[in-house]
């Protein structure tokens, strides 16, 4: 994957099954963010191929992509700060064309009650835990197969960090949620995934069961700040 002359990713192959948590640990510049991006169609790669239930995405528009499944819930949240909270979530099922809408939609505010309690609330308005639970609950309005999350805990308070990933991990072992995770939480991270990439200028350095890189000595100490 190039930016111009620059090769932001390398080499770089992983896959993941349904029902996994995968996490995706780097530094800031490490090449997550565009590997996410990637995946959902906003980049296309120089080189190489995604694939997605045996489907080349290669020539695929993102809406498209969206449409069979994987949903990118993109660093920084990026909601419509203007629109309503109940229109940014509807804004998260546009794609859709079958009978279910309804159904998802009160599952997801069961999901997140304070949402509910503020429908009629300009998205901008919101806390930033607040404005993360709502990218979250728009990005399942799309009824996602394989859910693409980008630093998911940027600029969120410890508690609420907490309660995000808590929440992260009661969706892939309730609802059997596929996820990608890409965090510089490595601690967090590795807690609730069952297998990580640890990305390096770009290539993968890293990979393995969760738990086994949580004791490998490199990642202990770059990322887990062991001594």
């Amino acid at each position: 994957m190039r930016y111009g002359p620059i090769v932001a990713l390398r080499e770089v192959s992983l896959i993941v099954s349904a029902g996994e948590i995968v996490a995706v640990l780097g530094a800031n510049g490490a090449g997550k963010t565009t590997l996410l991006r990637t995946i959902s169609g906003l980049l296309r790669p120089s080189q190489g191929r995604v694939e997605f239930l045996g489907q080349d995405l290669q020539r695929l528009s993102p809406e498209r992509i969206v449409r069979l499944g994987i949903v990118h819930v993109p660093e920084g949240r990026q909601l419509f700060p203007d629109l309503t909270v109940k229109e940014n979530l509807w804004m998260g099922s546009y794609t859709r064309r079958d009978g279910y809408i309804q159904e998802d939609w009160e599952r997801v505010l069961g999901y997140f009650p304070v949402l509910r309690e503020r429908l009629a609330q300009p998205a901008g308005t919101l806390s930033g835990g607040e404005q993360q639970m709502l990218a979250i609950a728009r990005a399942l309005m799309a009824r996602p197969k394989l859910l693409l999350l980008d630093e998911p805990s940027l600029g969120l308070a410890p508690l609420t960090v907490h309660a995000l990933f808590r929440f992260l991990k009661d969706l892939n072992s309730r609802d059997g949620m596929t996820l990608v995770l890409a965090e510089q939480n490595a601690h967090l991270s590795l807690s609730i995934a069952h297998r990580a990439y640890v990305l390096e200028t770009g290539r993968i350095a890293l990979e393995g069961p969760a738990e086994e890189l949580r004791r490998d000595p490199k990642v202990q100490r770059l990322y887990l700040g062991a001594e």
